[in-house]
């Protein structure tokens, strides 16, 4: 198998591109005029095997995802349409030879950032049971195809079922005592439950699939070809309707469970860490429509921590709710500097620290919270001192 890599693209007349592999070594920057999409594949199947695509948007080109589907590769982009000033910084070291250019490495480069969290549990799973042999294949199967390390396993070993002693190990290796996960531990039980009425359901209706097919199998055997009327037709063909309903409903319904124990081994996994880490509670923006349709999931309080996807979009009746209650907030996309000075907030860029997040929570190690945190806090307090000064 080739280097597996991810390619960040920037469409257009001159069209660049930008190969790294996933330690972050750059393995190829190039750009070119009314290069297209035939001879880029072809250039790229040359240095490895792209395993992501990634762009600088918030909502990709249509070249980017056409690409992505020819490769067979999975398209990786921001929350956010990424700003000049970001992408200068986050290829500052490397030579480049155009905007172009900097435009795909820093694509890149942050969907390297952005999977991060889930190549440091591959390289843990890996290091713990000594599979650096199938590092690689590992990769593949859960950053390409998105599959859990648990059945990325089973796919490339058998069915070994590694995956429940791991959650195990770490589930007993700490005691838990934060109050704020009780709201996890909820949600936790809450799918545990959902997931067992679903098999229930499942059942139900493979029950009833196999009554429709036996339905239908003996009205076949009890008609012939040259007995067939149209009556008998319309209700062989309505018990065929009706078996590829039940069996739509199924997939759908199995595909419901497996996004619930994939949330649920998240859940588990923020659990077991919680002691040597702090919970960031998440929301899109800090609008009174977000905060409402969120207030009773996030439960916010005293001493919680935020994580804002964007916080230039905002209402002042939250702001008050919230104020005395939040000291810090980590946001993803810029803050503008009219919204920053206002807030009494202490502010964190993600792009700073290490984040593992689902749809509602966050996790960061503590230690690494503290020393953003009295980081931003010294900076926070020098440029108030400094501002009350030239207002005397």
């Amino acid at each position: 198998m080739g280097k597996l890599l991810i390619v960040g693209v920037d469409p257009g007349t001159t069209l660049g591109y930008a190969a790294v592999d996933f330690e972050g070594n750059v393995v190829k920057i190039h750009s070119e005029k009314n290069l297209d999409m035939g001879t880029l594949i072809s250039l790229l199947i040359k240095l490895g095997k792209p395993l992501i695509i990634a762009g600088d948007k918030e909502h990709n080109p249509d070249f980017i995802d056409r690409l992505a589907v020819k490769l067979g590769a999975r398209v990786i982009g921001p929350d956010y349409d990424l700003k000049v000033s970001e992408k200068r910084d986050i290829v500052r070291g490397v030579k480049t030879g155009n905007q172009h250019e900097i435009d795909a490495l820093a694509s890149a480069f942050f969907a390297l950032k952005k999977i991060g969290p889930l190549l440091k549990k591959i390289n843990i799973f890996v290091e713990h049971y000594n599979k650096s042999d199938i590092k690689d294949q590992l990769v593949e199967f859960v950053v390409g195809k998105g599959l859990s390390i648990r059945d990325a396993v089973e796919i490339i070993d058998g069915p070994k079922k590694e995956e429940v002693k791991i959650i195990k190990d770490v589930v007993e290796e700490r005691r838990l005592r934060e109050k704020d996960f009780l709201e996890l531990y909820k949600k936790l039980k809450d799918s545990e439950r959902d997931i067992s009425l679903l098999r229930k359901q499942n059942l139900k209706l493979r029950d009833e699939i196999r009554s429709v097919k036996r339905d239908y199998e003996y009205m076949f055997r009890r008609i012939s070809k040259s007995q067939q009327d149209k009556k008998m037709q319309s209700l062989l063909d309505f018990k065929e309707r009706k078996i590829k309903f039940f069996d739509k409903q199924l997939g759908k319904k199995e595909e419901e469970i497996k996004t619930m124990q994939n949330e649920t081994t998240t859940l588990i996994y923020f659990l077991s860490n919680m002691n040597s880490s702090v919970l960031l509670k998440k929301l899109d923006n800090l609008g009174v429509s977000e905060f409402e349709k969120k207030r009773d999931i996030l439960n916010i309080k005293l001493g919680d921590v935020l994580l804002v996807k964007d916080m230039d979009i905002g209402s002042d009746k939250v702001v008050k709710e919230i104020k005395g209650k939040i000291e810090v907030i980590f946001y993803k996309k810029p803050i503008s500097k009219k919204v920053e000075s206002k807030l009494p907030f202490v502010f964190i860029n993600v792009k700073e620290v290490n984040i593992e997040e689902n749809d509602h929570f966050g996790i960061i190690d503590r230690k690494e919270f503290e020393r953003a945190k009295n980081r931003e806090g010294l900076l926070h307090k020098i440029v108030g001192d400094y501002k009350r000064e030239r207002s005397v």
